[in-house]
């Protein structure tokens, strides 16, 4: 193949991804100096394998290491074995109980995927929801809470990549001063809503691990049915308690304190 034909970007993501993966872990000056790149590319391939969700990265050390996302790419591996064994029986026991769907959905890329829903579990009219459905982060609840929980270099990082993108559904992101004021909301509440306000919506929570937003739990629900401040006041206490809940059986005792509402 000629060079010319060659995609120098994924050659230098998949080399990066071979060198993690002989090391354990590399910096950006590592990997700048390991595949004789500038400093600023090196960064942009590290920044773009932590979008895709390829990698992730130690906020002490400011390593970056592989995340398991890596080997289903061959295996059809998954990692989040507590979601089947731990927050899939809570969630549709309390979809029994509360009548509204739940779900647990998780970053991947500029999105968020579901990675569980108790839709089968109510006869609600609402758009039927599968695991795998993804929605754009800079307008979702789940998106809009992973961000608000994220790091301060992660929460900037993504937040760059978001004004970035060419999806239409991310241009909430570019409105600088409404996110920020969003974000700010969400941390102080402990919960938080869309930016999307149609008839359908959804309030979000974070799942902690070890003070590192691992996942978000959300709720769907039918505006003409009940409100953002009634589903605020009913309903976001028992979320953050179920988040909780999965912290402490999914993750042990090293979970963030309470949040306030």
């Amino acid at each position: 193949m000629d060079s010319d034909q060659e995609l120098k970007s994924l050659k230098r993501g998949l080399r990066a991804m071979a060198l993690i993966n002989k090391q354990g872990s590399i910096t950006i000056s590592e990997l700048s100096r390991a595949l004789e790149l500038p400093r600023t590319t090196a960064e942009r391939v590290l920044m773009t394998l932590l979008a895709e969700g390829f990698c992730d990265r130690d906020p002490q050390t400011k390593r970056y290491f592989l995340t398991l996302r890596v080997r289903s790419l061959s295996h059809g591996y998954t990692d989040e074995s507590w979601i089947t064994h731990v927050a899939a029986p809570l969630l549709f026991e309390t979809t029994k109980q509360i009548g509204w769907p739940l779900f647990i959905a998780t970053p991947l890329g500029e999105y968020m995927s579901l990675r569980l829903t108790t839709d089968p579990a109510t006869s609600l009219n609402l758009h039927r929801r599968h695991i795998g459905s993804e929605i754009a982060m800079g307008i979702s609840s789940s998106g809009l809470v992973h961000l608000a929980f994220l790091e301060d270099e992660q929460q900037r990082i993504m937040l760059e990549i978001l004004r970035a993108s060419d999806d239409p559904a991310q241009a909430p992101a570019r409105d600088e001063a409404r996110m920020t004021y969003a974000l700010e909301q969400i941390r102080r509440n402990g919960f938080g809503f869309g930016f999307d306000l149609g008839r359908e919506r959804s309030i979000a929570v974070p799942i902690m691990d070890k003070g590192h937003v691992r996942a978000v739990l959300l709720m769907a629900f039918i505006t003409r049915a009940i409100d953002n401040d009634g589903v605020a006041r009913k309903f976001a206490p028992q979320l953050i308690e179920m988040a909780r809940t999965i912290e402490r059986l999914a993750f042990g005792d090293g979970v963030a304190g309470p949040l306030t509402i």
